[in-house]
């Protein structure tokens, strides 16, 4: 359902880190000791992105992969102010607005490609939906790779992947968050995170708590909510060789969502005729959309040799949505569908989709390390992995419910009938993938990836009509050459093969109804400069 792409987040948690604490409990016996010591303090200038962890090749820093990701953590998103994957659109000129209504789901644009939100989504490298409200307060870090992902992940948009790193246990600290944005939305935000036993030793247990609420009151009106966050990650070593990690995670975000604008007949409308603070969503019946999601994932990483390891990784993601929406679409009496009526008015339809259920079920086995064959040393990674997405919904109503007016200023009726039908979607994706980074000389590196995949898909209405189930296999290579000019500096090309794949609507206008097209292949070439150093950063 279409939503508006305006965003009230004008001005928001950029003054959220005035208010930020940051305490090791465990020191506060120690402060009047210290309060003789003089103190010392550390500027710096540039953040340093970490490695990407879905770009597939181990901890080679960002400045040396053939690929453009960017990468940011959680303190630089909080003192951006980014609280939505909408927001992102702050860090780099490539990322762009798609559809970005407060109170619904983020969507964005990677160099005018959309992400797609069924499958181009990550947490910790295995895939999940963004057809919800993805909250950052639980994550260390947001990495979005641009452009074509053939070898991460076997079907997807030309945008690339947006992967969403949660925050795993590292010592004895707790901090808190408190937060003024916009009219008058409040936040707090308490992360604890707790190292139980000896640090390093083959019992320690580490425990981190991430805990949020927020009171949305934005300067659009009739658009007043609530989300919330309750999250935790449990690190154990069994032993010397082994590390498991657990984390579980809920969320839930009620709020009105935001119908978007349109032209007036042929006319755009200025920017002076209307408040921008108006939210057309305002009748006396409408009511908020609601997301509620539960995530749960499971990691055994295990040291075979001091070169390899091999990792189990599964997730498993369960979303629960009403979307509701008093819908201003069209203009049924001058036979226009696409804009508004020429005099402000348009038709009003009452849409209700409540009870919509998504899940997302992947594993991940994966083999990684290094060997030399000759002059060559070679980083491999080669591994499976399984997924599942399921998504079932009740009947819908999509009603015309009477005129409305742009200042908004007219109420109608209700029409609550679930007189449409809905789609139920099932899909399973089988994938094995091997990558090779090849160091062919001091300077010079050669990287290869290749992924391989059979996908099963079908749906259903949900009358029982306009069934279709089709399978389709394919193969996405990926080919890249670095130099290292200097220390600071890397030259690289790359061509590479994305993947998308689309079916015939399973209705009788169609010359061939139900039939699966042929896997819509991309292809992509690039060429890059990056220099990394103390002082400067680009590419």
């Amino acid at each position: 359902m279409a939503h508006t792409a305006f965003s009230s987040r004008a001005w928001g948690l950029a003054l959220a880190p005035l208010f930020t604490l940051n305490f090791p409990l465990h020191a506060l016996a120690q402060a009047s000791a210290e309060a003789a010591k003089p103190e010392s303090v550390t500027v710096t200038g540039r953040y340093e992105a970490p490695p990407a962890q879905m770009a597939g090749f181990g901890e080679v820093p960002l400045a040396r992969t053939p690929l453009q990701v960017t990468s940011i953590n959680t303190t630089a998103l909080r003192d951006l102010g980014i609280d939505t994957l909408g927001e992102i659109t702050k860090l780099d000129a490539s990322i762009s607005d798609a559809y970005n209504a407060p109170g619904y789901w983020s969507s964005v644009r990677v160099r005018g490609f959309q992400l797609d939100n069924r499958n181009n989504y990550r947490r910790d490298g295995l895939p999940i939906s963004g057809e919800t409200s993805l909250m950052l307060d639980n994550k260390e870090r947001l990495e979005v790779l641009k452009g074509i992902s053939g070898a991460q992940a076997g079907l997807s948009s030309p945008a690339g992947l947006a992967n969403l790193v949660v925050k795993r246990p590292r010592g004895h600290a707790t901090s808190l968050l408190l937060g003024w944005t916009e009219k008058a939305s409040l936040k707090a935000a308490v992360d604890v995170d707790r190292q139980l036993g000896a640090a390093g030793s083959e019992d320690s247990l580490g425990l981190r708590v991430n805990a949020a609420y927020e009171k949305l009151e934005p300067q659009l009106r009739n658009a007043k909510g609530e989300r919330g966050l309750l999250a935790a990650t449990l690190q154990a070593k069994p032993s010397r060789d082994d590390v498991l990690d657990a984390e579980v995670e809920w969320s839930r975000q009620s709020q009105p969502s935001v119908p978007g604008f349109s032209l007036l007949g042929t006319r755009l409308p200025s920017a002076d005729e209307f408040d921008p603070r108006l939210n057309l969503n305002n009748q006396s019946w409408s009511q908020p959309v609601v997301f509620e999601g539960q995530t749960a994932s499971l990691r055994w990483t295990r040291a075979l040799s001091k070169d390899w390891q091999f990792t189990a990784h599964a997730v498993s993601q369960h979303l629960h949505t009403d979307d509701r929406l008093a819908f201003p679409y069209g203009c049924s009496a001058e036979n226009n569908y696409d804009r508004y009526c020429s005099d402000g008015s348009f038709d009003l339809y009452d849409f209700r989709s409540e009870g919509e259920r998504r899940r997302t079920q992947a594993l991940a086995l994966n083999l990684e390390g290094q060997w030399r064959t000759a002059h060559l040393k070679h980083h491999l990674s080669t591994g499976l992995q399984w997924s599942q997405l399921t998504a079932r919904f009740g009947r819908q109503a999509y009603n015309w419910a009477g005129v409305g007016q742009v200042d908004g200023s007219v109420q109608v009726p209700a029409a609550p009938d679930l007189t449409d039908e809905n789609t139920q979607r099932d899909e399973r994706s089988l994938e094995w993938h091997l990558r090779d980074r090849m160091e062919l000389a001091q300077d010079w590196s050669l990287w290869l990836g290749l992924r391989a995949s059979q996908l099963d898909r079908s749906s259903v209405r949900t009358d029982g009509s306009r069934a279709i189930r089709y399978e389709q296999r394919f193969a996405t290579p990926w080919l890249a050459a670095t130099w290292q000019l200097s220390p600071e500096t890397m030259a690289y090309a790359s061509a590479g093969q994305g993947v998308e794949t689309d079916v015939t609507p399973n209705r009788s206008r169609y010359t061939n109804p139900g039939e699966p097209l042929p896997a819509l292949k991309s292809t992509q070439y690039e060429l890059g400069l990056k220099h990394n150093s103390k002082a400067l950063g680009w590419g």
